[in-house]
Order: C-alpha cells, then sequence, then structure tokens
C-alpha cells in the first residue's frame, strides 16, 4: 500500500537511478550516497554534492470508501560545497535543471504515483551565512490514491 514514506523511498530510489541521465556534462555523477531522506546538515553532509528529501505536510479528500486523494508535499535540498564560487554557482544550477527534467519527464515516480509537480524553487547563493556552501530547495507536490 501507498503512504508518505513509501513515496519517500519511491523519490530516493528514482534520483539515485535515474538523475544521472539528466545530467549536463561535467557535473559529478549521483549515487546512493548523495540521496538522503532526511533534514539538511551542511556539517555532516557525507558527499560534497547531496540531495535531501524532506517531507512538508500532506492534503487529503475522499475519494470513496476506500481511499483518498492525496497531494504530498515534499522539499528536495540540493547542497553543494567544497569548490570555487562559480563552481557552486554552475552545480546548484545544474543539478537542478537535471532534478526539474527528471521530474517532468517521469510525472509518475515510475508508475508508482499519478502525477509529481515541481511548485517553485528558492536558491541560496549562501546556506546558513556561509559562501562555501550554495543551495535550492525545490517544493514538489505528489498527487496519489491513499488506499484504506
Amino acid at each position: 500500500m501507498k503512504n508518505e514514506l513509501t513515496i519517500l523511498n519511491q523519490m530516493k530510489t528514482v534520483l539515485q537511478d535515474q538523475l544521472n541521465d539528466h545530467l549536463e556534462t561535467g557535473l559529478a555523477q549521483i549515487d546512493e550516497h548523495n540521496v538522503a531522506i532526511d533534514f539538511p546538515d551542511t556539517d555532516l553532509m557525507p558527499k560534497a554534492t547531496m540531495f535531501y528529501i524532506v517531507p512538508n505536510w500532506a492534503d487529503y479528500e475522499a475519494l470513496s470508501t476506500e481511499s483518498d486523494n492525496s497531494t504530498f508535499n515534499v522539499a528536495l535540498f540540493i547542497l553543494c560545497k567544497k569548490d570555487r564560487q562559480e563552481n557552486l554557482t554552475r552545480k546548484i544550477y545544474g543539478y537542478f535543471n537535471a532534478l526539474y527534467s527528471l521530474l517532468r519527464t517521469n510525472i509518475g515516480l515510475d508508475g508508482y504515483v499519478d502525477f509529481t509537480d515541481v511548485n517553485d524553487a528558492e536558491f541560496y547563493p549562501a546556506v546558513e551565512g556561509n559562501r562555501n556552501v550554495q543551495g535550492v530547495e525545490v517544493s514538489v507536490s505528489i498527487r496519489y490514491t491513499k488506499d484504506f
């Protein structure tokens, strides 16, 4: 049965398995060590480039006696550090564009959900006041049928 945790895990799997197909030349490949379901902490980043998946909130509307039409809102944080400023900026926008392309071309997360929408993105030229860490926060809405 689909629920918020299984959707987070599916998003993690899709990111680590398919994001590389959308990367521009020159960006480092992403694997299972670059994607985490966790709140970002720049001091504890295991890699210089990280994707953090953080649940925000959910909305439910009765669909039938056995299911709800559900919208699960998630924040995706992309953080890059340990590089020159111009490289960090290039990386953040490059990884964001790859993420955007992936989610727009795989809106069902491999058929697991009904729709995935990128709502907005907020870019940070410095994270926690540190110019050596740049990031972007991407708001994503995931619509699916929650059966019970």
